[in-house]
């Protein structure tokens, strides 16, 4: 549907933004009391719902929708809209009246529902739709929310029309003839799908019929595939897009389609694993699907089309069919969809669906549990005790007469080893190499990022607590400040990054495992610098295990020289902090580098870790599963 004779406010093609725009939400104001005219309308379309529910079945069941009356909302682009994450309907009946369509109502909502139970019908659908519109319109990418929009369109209207029978004729020549050459090419391919004379909607010549012959077979071919015929039909706009958006002045002159509004945050479960988002589109004309052998014959001597240019197919774009979206990718398509919050809360969706799958518990270690305390006996309160220990019960029981240091009793209290244990997950301490040499987790897919998110979920997810740090140079640190539970603040560490030289954060391993002070092993959570319990107190028996997990390169020689590049000439591999935190942490310490040759370099300077490498980062992802299958593996 289209908001009657309203044009779209897109960015020409030479000022298209880096990140597509979204449609605003419309801003709803609190009901006012209708006047009679407004009170009618309301009640009409009302009563319309069931009847558009049953265009799509005799089951099909969605919640009233909201008829916001004159004056309640504002910078609403259609006189109606849909939300998928509120799985609701929203009508202005103020543009409804202005546009004349009071008596359509049945078509109106059944064309909303449409988007509920057919096309989009869900967000992974949309997002899968927008992601192969993208592709399609190649330069044109910012309009990506408005050409899934118009296909979504054509798909529900060719079934209520054909199908339903719902007068979808009769609304279309009510809004009134199109403005620009995207919506002419649209209803005159109406006209062809619905066996109409040319004009009937599309309004006087020239008409594009051959391109929309070509449409009117790609919506009977993938109407009940529409993730699959987006690509192709973007492919198909986007001259005409193109064309109305330079004849705009730079705005793009299309009737906007009943618009998509969602609240910034709403999940798209699915969408970065979604092995078919990034395959490449084939233009109609070229689609045996959709115009039969000929096309596979014209396939035979001559190149097909890719997602560049829809004349030839790129070798790396081929290659590229069955790969998932990467993370700028994945945040452009959340921003058509008008649910990215930005850049960062994107790759961190991202790296959290792609390490789902491999995630494993932690494992639990069996710790004494707290001393059990009993009562003993009665001892006398002399003066000079803690006033706070008189057994004042026993005391009076003795003699009702008190008489300090006379007739004043304590209880003695024995204490016993308890029985039981507590379990306790072992708490991750987990540093994540972000120098130049590594690539931009939020821009491109990053094996470190994707290893680091299954370790730290992994521990989150058995009830461990996480301190996550990327670090760079001297001074770059991206962190939680501490152990936490915080899933968002722990990925938000790990999709940092720097791109800086390397100088390991050794100071912080510091102030975490050791205290500052007399470098004797640390009591709390983390360090402080007045915190110095001894080795032997009851606090440091039962604080909780870390193991201590670093991921880099060559740079970790950093790590063991005090954040200098090189070791000194009198290294001594047991003295350095590095060692003496990994023993002051309880639950060891791993290693896992991407260097050449053999790791014996790696392995003498680091005594108490275990030292893993791998001669690419692709395989970081897997050896990071398996290192906490082998660390943790009783649980998993």
């Amino acid at each position: 549907m289209r908001g009657g004779r309203r044009r779209g406010t897109g960015t020409s093609a030479d000022q298209a933004p880096a990140v597509p725009a979204a449609l605003p939400l419309p801003v709803t104001r609190a009901p006012r009391p209708d006047d009679a005219r407004y009170a009618a309308l309301r009640a009409a379309w009302t009563a319309a719902w069931p009847e558009a529910l049953g265009a799509w079945g005799r089951f099909t069941r969605l919640r009233p929708p909201r008829l916001h009356g004159a004056g309640e909302v504002s910078g609403a682009t259609s006189f109606a809209w849909f939300s998928l994450g509120d799985v609701e309907v929203s009508i202005d009946l103020e543009q409804v009246l202005a546009e004349g369509i009071e008596d359509h109502a049945v078509a109106v909502l059944a064309h909303e529902i449409g988007h509920h139970v057919y096309s989009p019908a869900d967000m992974l659908t949309a997002g899968r739709m927008t992601a192969q519109v993208r592709l399609g319109l190649v330069d044109l990418d910012h309009r990506a929310g408005l050409v899934t929009n118009l296909w979504s369109d054509m798909l529900i209207n060719d079934r209520l029309q054909t199908r339903a029978g719902i007068d979808m004729v009769g609304l279309w020549r009510r809004l009134g003839p199109p403005q620009g050459e995207v919506m002419t090419l649209l209803l005159r391919t109406d006209e062809i799908l619905w066996s109409l004379p040319a004009a009937t909607l599309s309004g006087p010549g020239p008409h594009a019929d051959a391109e929309a012959q070509v449409l009117a077979r790609l919506v009977r071919t993938y109407a009940d595939d529409p993730a699959a015929g987006a690509g192709g039909f973007a492919m198909v706009l986007r001259p005409f897009l193109a064309r109305d958006t330079g004849s705009g002045g730079g705005q793009t002159v299309v009737d906007l389609p009943c618009a998509q509004h969602e609240h910034p945050g709403t999940p798209v479960p699915g969408l970065a694993t979604a092995s078919d988002a990034l395959r490449p589109p084939v233009h109609p004309a070229l689609d045996p699907r959709v115009v039969g052998t000929l096309a596979a014959r014209e396939d035979s001597t001559s190149p097909t089309p890719g997602p560049q240019t829809g004349l030839q197919r790129d070798p790396v774009a081929s290659q590229s069919a069955g790969n998932t979206l990467t993370p700028a990718d994945y945040a452009a398509v959340l921003q058509s969809l008008g649910v990215a919050t930005s850049p960062e809360s994107a790759a961190i969706a991202w790296y959290r669906e792609h390490a789902a799958r491999h995630l494993v518990p932690f494992p639990t270690t069996a710790t004494p549990a707290a001393p059990e305390t009993l009562l003993g006996g009665l001892d006398p309160w002399e003066t000079g005790d803690d006033l706070a220990d008189v057994d004042w019960t026993a005391t009076m029981l003795a003699s009702p007469v008190v008489v300090p240091g006379m007739t004043t009793v304590q209880r003695h209290l024995d204490s016993t080893t308890s029985t039981e244990t507590d379990d306790q997950p072992v708490d991750l301490d987990l540093y994540l190499d972000s120098s130049g040499s590594m690539p931009d987790p939020r821009h491109q897919p990053a094996p470190i990022a994707l290893a680091g998110a299954v370790l730290a979920l992994s521990a989150l997810r058995s009830g461990a607590r996480v301190q996550a740090t990327t670090w760079s140079g001297p001074g770059q640190i991206a962190g939680t400040d501490g152990f936490t539970r915080d899933a968002t603040a722990v990925m938000s560490a790990v999709v940092a990054y720097f791109g800086g030289s390397t100088s390991f954060p050794i100071q912080l391993l510091e102030q975490t495992h050791l205290d500052e002070a007399d470098r004797t092993p640390s009591t709390g959570s983390t360090a402080s610098a007045g915190n110095t319990a001894s080795a032997g107190s009851p606090a440091r028996s039962r604080r909780r295990r870390r193991h201590i997990a670093v991921i880099s390169d060559s740079g970790v020689v950093s790590m063991f020289a005090d954040g200098a590049w090189s070791l000194p000439e009198d290294f001594e591999p047991l003295t350095t902090s590095a060692a003496r935190a990994v023993r002051a942490a309880g639950g060891g310490g791993s290693l896992v580098l991407n260097v050449a040759g053999p790791p014996d370099r790696y392995v003498d300077m680091a005594p108490g870790y275990a030292v893993y490498t791998v001669s690419a980062w692709e395989d970081v992802v897997p050896f990071a599963r398996d290192l906490a299958r082998t660390l943790w593996g009783q649980n998993a």
